[in-house]
């Protein structure tokens, strides 16, 4: 079937054409019959009753042929119905179809734009690979590093550890003065305490030495212990003022005829006794609580029996050979890794430039904020830097 002509609605020339002739044929067969009749009538005029049936022939035939137009012209009209449907068909599926186009269109563009997206992802995501790469290359070079460091501070403390041997402490003086160093500075949140810095080093260094054998220290007697009140007679000479001031620290006032090392030897072993006696096990395997509770008794004097020795007099010794040990320069075996100093913010031997900081004793001094530097031992000094 033709189409309509889309801008008009109407049939095309051709089609107009071939439907105007075949209507002008059936007409002009229509007419011609119409015609013939008089003719005929005129030729047979005397012939009327022979021609009769003739005629009403003709005549059934021109009914018929009025007929079949009519049929014909219906057809037509049907078929040009049918044309316009079909063309109304026809202009909505071309919509359908221009509209599917442009949608068509438009995905593809979507589906373009999508591809280029997927391959600038893939093109980053090959990049963060390779940056993923190096890094881990990067952190495998910095964990061979960290090993490598890792075995020269084993080694490094092998060799401490063999050259920082014990000189005088017995096995059981050194587990227990670690223990009584750690309960006075415990290792905590707020840092190392005395253990890392080696107070027990520190200790039995002192202990051997002179300190241990009252250097400098004056042994004739009287020995005049502190608490005492009345005359005191010394070398024949009797004094009669005042109660002796108690004061062993440093042994400035050390008032034993044994030795210190001998007084250390005593009164770890009294602190044992009474461990065991007044909690019921060796200081060393108490709990935290009941070491502290123990040192607390020295401080008041509570131990009524300690080898001859006042327990608060023992109890001034420990504390102060704890503190200095992680306190003092760690040439002299405590404060090792200089922790001590760490922990109080005090810079040893650096005066401002030891590393490099670029400060001078006038700028630390005239500096309205703390500034802090870190600390620098008297060996590092001797060796002439850090």
């Amino acid at each position: 079937m033709a189409n309509q002509d889309s801008s008009s609605g109407k049939a095309p020339a051709d089609r107009r054409t071939f439907l105007k002739i075949g209507a002008g044929v059936i007409a002009g067969a229509a007419v011609a019959t119409v015609v013939e009749v008089p003719y005929y009538s005129s030729v047979l005029g005397g012939k009327n009753n022979d021609s009769s049936s003739t005629v009403s022939s003709l005549q059934s035939q021109l009914s018929q042929t009025s007929s079949q137009l009519q049929s014909a012209q219906g057809q037509v009209s049907s078929l040009t119905e049918q044309l316009g449907s079909s063309q109304q068909a026809l202009t909505s599926a071309n919509s359908q179809l221009a509209s599917a186009t442009s949608q068509l269109s438009s995905v593809s563009t979507q589906l373009s734009s999508t591809q280029q997206a997927l391959t600038s992802a893939n093109g980053q995501v090959s990049s963060l690979s390779g940056q993923v790469s190096t890094l881990n290359t990067q952190v495998s070079s910095l964990n061979s590093a960290v090993t490598s460091a890792n075995s020269q501070v084993s080694a490094l403390e092998t060799q401490i550890d063999t050259m920082t041997g014990f000189l005088t402490l017995s096995t059981t003086e050194q587990t227990m003065l670690a223990a009584i160093a750690e309960t006075i500075i415990p290792t905590d949140s707020n840092g190392p305490g005395a253990n890392e810095a080696g107070v027990v080093y520190f200790i039995d260094r002192v202990l051997s030495g002179d300190y241990g054998k009252n250097g400098n220290v004056y042994m004739q007697g009287q020995f005049v212990q502190s608490g005492l009140s009345g005359p005191v007679t010394v070398e024949g000479v009797t004094y009669s003022g005042g109660t002796p001031v108690q004061r062993v620290t440093a042994a400035t006032r050390y008032q034993y005829q044994m030795s210190i090392r001998e007084f250390f030897r005593y009164g770890l072993a009294a602190l044992e006794s009474y461990a065991n006696t007044a909690y019921g096990g060796d200081f060393e395997k108490l709990s935290a609580a009941n070491q502290m509770a123990a040192l607390q008794d020295l401080w008041n004097n509570k131990p009524t029996s300690f080898a001859g020795i006042k327990p608060v007099d023992f109890a001034y010794e420990l504390t102060m050979l704890v503190w200095s040990g992680f306190l003092m320069d760690p040439l002299y075996g405590g404060n090792r890794n200089m922790v001590g100093w760490q922990y109080v913010g005090f810079n040893g031997v650096n005066t401002g430039n030891f590393y490099g900081e670029g400060y001078t004793a006038k700028q630390l001094m005239v500096s309205t904020t703390p500034i802090p530097l870190r600390p620098a031992s008297l060996a590092q000094l001797q060796k002439g830097g850090a």
